[in-house]
């Protein structure tokens, strides 16, 4: 079955997914806050973060085989 669908459509499909990916608190974002408040410079823990979030993004996709992270990534692409 395969659907045709408009910008609008693919949109609110998108905001869907990341409002479902995006409740509570990963640990990279956990370790993001962390990492500011022992005293690294925000760019350092940025760099920090988006490796350890591709990690995690990984992990949700192939370990984990979570439908919303695979849904997401197969229309879109990583969040990262």
């Amino acid at each position: 079955m395969q659907y045709e669908l408009n910008q609008q459509e693919l949109e609110i499909i998108k905001k869907a997914l990341k409002d479902l990916i995006e409740v509570g608190i990963t640990e990279p974002q956990e370790n993001y806050i962390r990492n500011i408040d022992v005293g690294m410079s925000r760019e350092e823990a940025t760099n920090v973060y988006s490796n350890e979030n591709k990690q995690y993004w990984k992990k949700m996709i192939d370990v984990e085989k979570n439908p919303v992270f695979t849904l997401y990534n197969r229309l879109f692409g990583p969040l990262f």
